[in-house]
């Protein structure tokens, strides 16, 4: 067995056992010192390194964390959260407008996005109810994962696959394959935690999140998210055209934030706030997840199905389970590059699953990462690894089973 995928297997051993380790070592102290074995040994060089990291996701994430400190710091965040979690609000009703809430974001700012800018809110609905942050986080978690499939920017192996596929309607695709199976699971997984949170004990909620002090004026972190979301939609309509230039998502992200660095007296404050943590984190990730690539691992457990990897049972297995292992970006390129056919409902079965499968451990999906990084940011023990399996299970298996399903019934109709 390759050094790297030790490393890759040690570094998930460790985050599943991180509640009887040291408060002070977090998720991305341990990814770090992954990388940092990695790059000692000569798994990987330091310029094959640099190269493994998606830099572009990099951008991506550094412009989505601005404008969420900023949507936090200006009271947004706050008023969102109040809205929701109004008085007269019923559990099922808060629930529902937050997963509508995070959803939407997910679907049109992808999933990192709507991770970071549903934290504060998640944990004040934890605080409005009495109970504790747990609960609300993982439901968070399960939402975004699940809303990201209604889009081809919903996540990056979304946008892995419309560049594969060279789809003319790519929104509309997404729409066809795989809304059903999103919004069967969405509702799944709103009587699921409505039935958890009339269950959950009271005690033990966080204080209610909120600036020390109102230090951002508003109109600048409403304007970079309305522009955020201009940008990412007309590229994701436009994607095929020559009208347009087709810029990467990081691109976006950071013109989108300029109004924050432009009309805000608190730049350095902003850049201060931005969640270097998981920025470490994820650049960490890629070069234990290029170190694994380079090594030929996932190629070579794949290459004795390489005949058959279009058959929906063998994409499922793969694209769920070697997620679990090889993270699903990774495993969803060498998979694609690996496909004979690159036919749609092979290209939209693999988005699913590959994306549902974030929804069983807290590294399966980074925006489960992202979750776990903000609650510690904002001084609230987020979920425990296995505590978070045990909530998100029954969720998975419904949704797996619903996408599998529905891409085969269109499949047997088209026929």
């Amino acid at each position: 067995m390759p050094l790297s995928l030790i490393v890759s297997i040690f570094v998930f051993f460790m985050i599943a056992i991180r509640q009887w380790l040291p408060d002070w070592l977090k998720i991305w102290m341990i990814m770090t010192i992954g990388a940092v074995i990695v790059l000692v040994t000569g798994n990987i060089s330091p310029s094959e390194a640099l190269n493994a990291v998606d830099w572009d996701v990099i951008a991506y994430l550094f412009g989505v964390f601005a404008i969420s400190h900023a949507l936090f710091a200006s009271g947004i965040s706050e008023k969102v959260s109040n809205w929701i979690c109004a008085d007269s609000r019923s559990i099922p009703q808060i629930l529902f407008f937050f997963i509508l809430f995070v959803t939407a974001i997910s679907a049109v700012l992808t999933n990192d996005a709507a991770a970071a800018i549903g934290t504060p809110i998640a944990i004040a609905i934890a605080a409005s109810l009495g109970i504790s942050a747990a609960l609300p986080l993982i439901a968070l978690c399960v939402s975004v994962t699940v809303g990201s499939m209604f889009s081809p920017v919903g996540n990056p192996q979304n946008l892995l696959i419309v560049a594969d596929g060279h789809f003319t309607n790519p929104v509309g695709v997404f729409l066809e394959w795989l809304a059903v199976p999103a919004l069967i699971s969405l509702v799944f997984t709103l009587l699921w935690f409505w039935f958890c949170f009339k269950r959950a004990p009271k005690g033990g909620a966080p204080e209610h999140v909120t600036p020390d002090e109102q230090t951002m004026r508003r109109w600048p972190a409403l304007l970079a998210t309305g522009l955020l979301c201009v940008l990412v939609l007309t590229d994701s309509i436009a994607h095929d055209s020559d009208w347009l230039p087709d810029l990467p998502l990081g691109a976006l992200s950071l013109i989108a934030a300029i109004p924050l660095f432009v009309f805000s007296s608190q730049r350095v404050q902003l850049v201060k706030e931005v969640d270097w943590h998981t920025l470490i984190f994820f650049v960490s990730m890629f070069i234990v997840t290029g170190a694994v690539l380079k090594s030929g691992a996932l190629q070579e457990w794949l290459s004795p199905w390489h005949d058959q990897l279009g058959e929906p049972i063998l994409v499922t297995s793969i694209a769920f389970f070697g997620s679990q292992v090889f993270s699903n970006v990774p495993l969803v390129e060498i998979y694609l590059n690996l496909l004979r056919d690159h036919d749609v409902p092979t290209l939209m079965l693999l988005s699913g699953i590959s994306t549902l499968a974030g929804n069983l451990f807290i590294l399966s999906a980074a925006s489960n990462v992202i979750i776990v990084q903000q609650s510690e940011k904002h001084g609230v023990t987020p979920f425990q690894f296995w505590q978070f399996t045990r909530y998100v299970l029954p969720v998975t298996v419904v949704s797996l089973l619903v996408c599998y399903l529905w891409v085969a019934f269109l499949v047997s109709v088209s026929e």
